[in-house]
């Protein structure tokens, strides 16, 4: 694995550019953990970047929009930026109206991480202690980003100490896998924030994309957050059981996506507890690309870059709303106040596994 430092004005990472035997490569920084750029080949073999990102590093660090970052240690967002762990209440920062939205700052995507080649031999053992069914082994080395998230990081209790597996397995999919433990009970509830255009990241419009989604509800917002109560998608336009145009929830028309500009909804997708499985595809119409969706948590949040813009991005055409499309495993949004929900809390000493995966055909 090649290994470059990725240089800013004032500060510089590690580049580790990990490729896979069937064409494709990785390209992730240690500021946010985060990816930078992904190549993957279609049918043909011809090759495109399908990571929205960044021109540099102080893009990086100046960026509000999480490119391709780890996100936590609690993703999404926390009604009234408010919550309690047993019978002590904690406040998160209030930096989404009423709500906190991904922790923070200092939270995972907006830190420096320690990152290192591991092997395929070690890749395999850290796969193996997830104790999650169904990963297929590693093709190659991967890449092990360690960060100490510090007790009263954001409000949040307890020093949760975090590492993160990029690593190509034999079956194309891209792990991305997240260990957890804290000497408090905390929230551990990671997501990847990757911003995908199966097209190329400079591509455009991603509406026509083909979203198949296995999830017969989605979470029902109030205030941007979920209540705890469902919309059962049939007959809606969050049902893409059977695929369909992902330009059916880029709508403004209807209550659930007006306030955020297009889709920005949990889908509870159907999946057993503790195993890796697929949950979504994303087809591209204007190649071959194809990508699944592979995870063991309960929630795939769908953002389809509903406020994409600016000039910091990579490449010299600019990004514009719904160029791409963001597919988070997670847990629910807001699940800390939502008893019913799977609960994001971990017990002091537990240590917790999740793993998303992205594989391409």
């Amino acid at each position: 694995m090649q290994i470059d430092n990725y240089q800013g004005t004032d500060k510089s990472c590690k580049l580790f550019n990990m490729t896979s035997d069937f064409g494709a490569c990785c390209k992730i920084i240690e500021y946010g953990a985060l990816i930078t750029e992904l190549h993957i080949p279609d049918k043909d073999g011809v090759t495109a970047d399908i990571m929205l990102g960044l021109k540099d590093l102080d893009a990086y660090v100046q960026d509000v929009s999480n490119h391709g970052s780890v996100v936590g240690r609690s993703a999404n967002r926390i009604k009234g930026a408010t919550y309690k762990i047993g019978d002590v209440e904690y406040k998160a920062p209030l930096n989404d109206g009423n709500n906190n939205l991904h922790g923070g700052s200092p939270s995972y995507q907006n830190v420096f991480w320690d990152g290192q080649v591991v092997s395929v031999e070690e890749a395999n053992e850290f796969i193996s202690s997830t104790n999650i069914e169904g990963i297929e082994e590693a093709a190659s080395e991967g890449v092990l980003l360690h960060y100490l998230s510090p007790d009263g990081a954001c409000g949040f209790p307890g020093n949760l100490d975090t590492y993160v597996l990029y690593v190509w397995l034999k079956d194309r999919t891209l792990l991305i896998a997240y260990k957890g433990t804290s000497d408090q009970d905390t929230i551990f509830a990671p997501t990847n924030h990757s911003y995908f255009n199966l097209g190329g990241h400079d591509s455009g419009y991603t509406g026509n994309n083909i979203l198949t989604i296995d999830a017969d509800k989605v979470t029902h917002k109030t205030d941007a957050c979920p209540d705890g109560t469902y919309i059962d998608v049939e007959g809606t336009i969050f049902d893409f059981r059977n695929g369909a145009p992902l330009k059916q929830v880029l709508t403004l028309d209807h209550d659930q996506t007006k306030g955020s500009l297009g889709v920005d909804q949990n889908f509870c997708v159907d999946r057993e507890e503790g195993k890796f499985t697929l949950v979504a595809t994303l087809e591209d119409d204007k190649s071959s690309r194809k990508m699944e969706v592979l995870t063991d948590m309960p929630g795939l949040q769908i953002y389809a870059g509903n406020h994409l813009g600016g000039n910091l991005q990579k490449g010299d055409i600019p990004y514009k709303q719904y160029g791409a499309v963001c597919l988070e495993a997670q847990m629910y949004p807001n699940a800390v106040n939502i008893p019913e929900f799977s609960t994001p809390i971990i017990k002091k000493g537990q240590t917790t596994y999740h793993a998303c995966g992205y594989r391409f055909n």
